[in-house]
C-alpha cells in the first residue's frame, strides 16, 4: 500500500507546480512580510523533508521489489509442485481406467464362454430327454459280452457324468468370476471418480496460484514506477511550493475541516444504525426466547451450533471486528466492514450446504470461496469466506455440504493478520450475517 501513497504525493505536488497557476505573495507592511518570509521557509523545508522521504522510499521500494522477485520464484515453486502432483494424479486415472477396460474384457470373454456352455448342456439335456430311458442303461449292461466288456461301458458312462459334472462346475465358477468382477469395475470406478475431483481441485488451486503469482508480478512492475526521475521532479516544484504555500494552508485546513465534519456525520449515522440493529436483535431475542431457553437447558454436544437460520460457524475463535462502520486497518478510511472476522487459527468449513461459486485467489479477498446455498426464506443467499491458506479444498461447481471443509484460516490479499472474513449477500446485497448465524 505504501507505493499507492507515494503517488498520491507526487500527484499533489505536480498540482502546485507552475502550470496549475502562479501565485504571488502580498502584505501591507514590513512585519507581515518578514512573518511570510519565515512561514514560506517552514513549507519549504517540509518539502525537502519530504523529498528525503522520497529517496527513502526509492530506497525501500528497490528492496520490496528484490523481495517480491523472491516471493515470484517460491510461488512458481509451488506451482511446480502442483502440476507434478496433477501429473501423478492423472497418471493413476489412467492406471484405474486401464484396470476397468481390462475387467470389461474379462466380463465379455466369460459371458461368451458361458453361453456358449450353456448351449452345449442345453443340447444335451433335449438329447436325453427325447432319447435316452431307463431301457437304455439296461441296454447297454444286456449288450455286454462279457464282465470285463460290462466293466467297460459302465466306464465310459462314468466319464461322460463326471465330465458334465465339471463342465457344470466351471460353469458356477465362471458366473461367480462374472460377478464379483463387475462388483470390482464398480468400486474401481468410484475410485476413479473420487481422483477426478481431487484433480479438479489441483488444476483449480493451480489457477488460484497462478492469479496471485500474476497478482505479484503487477505489484514489482508498479513499484518500479516510481524512480529517482520523480524525485528531481519534487525537487523542480520546491521553489513554487514557497509561492504558493499559504493557498495550501487555507485549502488544507478547509478539507481538513470537511473531513471531519463528514467523519462525525457518518459516525452519529453508524451510532443511529448500531443503535438500530441492536434493538432488532433485542426484539429478535425476545421473540425467540423460549426456543433459546430449550436449546440453553438441552444436554451439551460435540457438534457445531446450529442457529435459528439453520448455519453453523465457519471457524473456531473470538469475533475481532463485527459488522458495521469502522476505521480500515489498512487505509484508514471510515467505511463499512461488510462482514465478521474470526481471529484465531486451523480449518474453515461450509456454514451450511450448497454449491461453490467461486475459488480462486484475488489481491483483496487473497484466497477465499464463495457458496450458493439457494433460496431461503424466499432470498437468494451466499457465503464468502476470505484470506485462506493457499491450498484450498474445493472447486466451482462442487456441491459441499454443511460442516465440510473448505480451507484453512490464512492471511492472504489485504489482511494484517490471520483470520477468517465471513459474508452473507442476501439477492447480492450484504447484510448483516448475525441474521442468519447465532454468534
Amino acid at each position: 500500500m505504501k507505493h499507492k501513497k507515494y503517488i498520491a504525493l507526487a500527484s499533489s505536488i505536480i498540482l502546485l507546480s507552475p502550470f496549475a497557476g502562479g501565485f504571488q505573495a502580498q502584505a501591507d507592511t514590513l512585519d507581515e512580510l518578514n512573518s511570510e518570509k519565515l512561514h514560506l521557509e517552514e513549507k519549504s523545508q517540509e518539502i525537502q523533508n519530504k523529498i528525503n522521504q522520497k529517496e527513502d522510499s526509492l530506497n525501500s521500494l528497490e528492496n520490496e521489489k528484490r523481495n517480491l522477485e523472491n516471493n515470484v520464484q517460491e510461488l512458481q515453486n509451488n506451482i511446480d509442485e502442483l502440476l507434478l502432483d496433477l501429473e501423478a494424479q492423472e497418471e493413476a486415472l489412467d492406471e484405474i481406467e486401464e484396470r476397468i477396460d481390462a475387467l470389461q474384457d474379462r466380463i465379455e470373454a466369460l459371458e461368451i464362454i458361458i453361453e456358449q456352455r450353456t448351449e452345449k448342456l442345453n443340447n444335451q439335456a433335449r438329447v436325453i430327454q427325447t432319447q435316452a430311458s431307463l431301457t437304455d442303461v439296461v441296454s447297454i449292461v444286456a449288450s455286454a459280452e462279457s464282465l470285463t466288456d460290462l466293466v467297460g461301458k459302465v466306464t465310459t458312462v462314468n466319464h461322460l457324468l463326471v465330465a458334465n459334472k465339471e463342465i457344470v462346475t466351471q460353469q458356477e465358477n465362471d458366473k461367480k468370476e462374472v460377478e464379483d468382477s463387475k462388483q470390482l469395475v464398480e468400486e474401481e470406478k468410484v475410485a476413479a471418480e473420487e481422483l477426478k475431483q481431487q484433480i479438479i481441485v489441483s488444476k483449480n488451486n493451480i489457477v488460484a496460484q497462478q492469479n496471485e503469482l500474476n497478482h505479484q508480478i503487477a505489484l514489482v512492475l508498479e513499484n518500479t514506477q516510481l524512480t529517482k526521475a520523480e524525485k528531481k521532479d519534487l525537487e523542480a516544484t520546491q521553489t513554487d511550493v514557497l509561492a504558493q504555500a499559504q493557498i495550501i494552508g487555507e485549502d488544507i485546513t478547509t478539507e481538513e475541516q470537511r473531513i471531519e465534519s463528514e467523519r462525525l456525520e457518518k459516525e452519529r449515522i453508524a451510532q443511529e444504525k448500531a443503535a438500530a440493529e441492536q434493538a432488532e436483535i433485542a426484539a429478535r431475542e425476545q421473540a425467540s426466547g423460549n426456543l433459546v431457553a430449550s436449546v440453553d437447558s438441552a444436554p451439551t454436544s460435540s457438534t457445531p451450533e446450529v442457529s435459528v437460520g439453520g448455519f453453523i460457524n465457519p471457524a473456531s475463535g473470538y469475533i475481532s471486528s463485527p459488522f458495521g462502520m469502522r476505521l480500515h486497518p489498512i487505509d484508514g478510511t471510515y467505511r463499512l466492514h461488510g462482514g465478521i472476522d474470526f481471529a484465531g487459527s486451523g480449518a474453515i468449513v461450509a456454514a451450511k450446504e450448497g454449491t461453490v461459486e467461486v475459488a480462486t485467489f484475488s489481491p483483496s479477498w487473497g484466497y477465499h470461496v464463495v457458496i450458493n446455498h439457494g433460496t431461503i426464506n424466499g432470498n437468494n443467499v451466499k457465503t464468502l469466506y476470505a484470506h485462506m491458506t493457499p491450498s484450498l479444498s474445493v472447486a466451482p461447481g462442487q456441491s459441499v455440504s454443511q460442516g465440510q471443509q473448505l480451507g484453512i484460516m490464512g492471511t492472504t490479499g489485504e489482511s494484517t493478520g490471520v483470520h477468517l472474513h465471513l459474508e452473507v449477500y442476501e439477492n447480492g446485497v450484504r447484510i448483516d450475517p448475525l441474521n442468519y448465524f447465532s454468534l
